[in-house]
């Protein structure tokens, strides 16, 4: 006898394959809409979230930046991850390779582009250079912003390159500054700190600082003038333009104001000047804190700065002049 089949038992099998099937297709198009959009992209894209965005904004603009298939899928891993008030504005480098989840981790963890500028300055400026190029990196808006009013701060802003937000303002940056003398630089006296910031303006390498620190003790323990023309033309901005505006002190008129006297005036007076000339790096403050003790009283730089001759006596500084110099 030939058995029939059991309708039953078929019915059974057609339900489990369907369920299966089912299955398989929501698995599939889960992995689908969970993966990345587009796996062999090879470009990048910009996304910027803007303050006040909730997840919700967010998945909605990912979807129709071509960055996720769908918004759920983002809001999936943000409840699942529980970070949603965590998610932060900012501008983010996203591709269409990165999952919805890597998206979310990245925007959660605040991975955004950073805003921060570099400011690099250099060994001895002065204020008045500060403030210019504060100026141009828009830090600043005002002429003299910066001089004005940190000019009593020269020689104790540490030169360096520092990263500050770009909404950072003149007080940020001498700040900044000031903190990082205090760090490195706080063990040196006054007296070296004046000494240092000449040298920055009189030499290049750490050997002639401090030959050139050497010279400067010696002068003043006997009493000479330093006859520095770099103090004098720090003498002549602080006359003539003071700090509320730009001065630039390679324009000093330094033949006929070597013979007004004041307190940067180092050819009329003797010792030190009122104050710092600029601001000093480590180099020259080692300089200043070690001078050299040489058999120098005088020194000059040639034309192009690129030597510094010295001398014993004035006869032969005077030789040297006519020879390096045409005077």
């Amino acid at each position: 006898m030939v058995p029939v089949p059991d309708l039953r038992d078929r019915t059974t099998l057609s339900v489990i394959t369907a369920i299966s099937v089912a299955v398989i297709c929501v698995a599939v198009y889960i992995i689908w809409a969970f993966g990345a959009y587009d796996t062999h992209a090879t470009g990048t894209v910009q996304f910027t979230v803007q303050p006040g965005w909730g997840g919700g904004r967010i998945a909605g603009e990912l979807q129709n930046a071509g960055l996720i298939r769908w918004t759920w899928a983002f809001i999936f891993f943000e409840n699942w991850t529980h970070t949603g008030d965590r998610l932060q504005a900012g501008t983010y480098v996203l591709s269409q390779r990165m999952t919805p989840a890597q998206i979310e981790h990245i925007i959660a963890t605040g991975g955004a582009l950073s805003t921060d500028i570099t400011v690099t300055i250099p060994e001895g400026m002065n204020v008045w250079d500060i403030d210019h190029l504060l100026l141009r990196q828009n830090i600043i808006t005002t002429p003299g912003a910066f001089s004005g009013a940190y000019h009593a701060r020269e020689g104790y802003l540490f030169p360096d390159t520092y990263r500050v937000p770009a909404s950072a303002s003149a007080a940020d940056v001498a700040t900044r500054m000031e903190q990082e003398f205090t760090t490195r630089a706080s063990d040196y006296t006054a007296q070296q700190i004046v000494v240092a910031s000449i040298l920055e303006k009189e030499a290049r390498t750490a050997d002639d600082m401090a030959l050139i620190s050497g010279i400067i003790a010696k002068r003043i323990a006997a009493g000479m003038p330093l006859q520095i023309d770099a103090t004098v033309a720090y003498g002549w901005c602080v006359r003539t333009k003071g700090f509320a505006g730009s001065c630039d002190v390679t324009q000093a008129p330094l033949v006929t104001e070597v013979k007004k006297d004041g307190p940067y005036n180092t050819y009329t007076r003797t010792g030190l000047p009122a104050g710092p000339i600029s601001n000093p790096g480590l180099t020259a403050l080692n300089a200043a804190a070690h001078p050299t003790v040489s058999p120098y009283l005088y020194y000059l730089s040639t034309r192009d700065g690129s030597q510094i001759i010295y001398a014993k006596t004035l006869d032969e500084q005077l030789k040297n002049r006519l020879k390096y110099l045409g005077f």
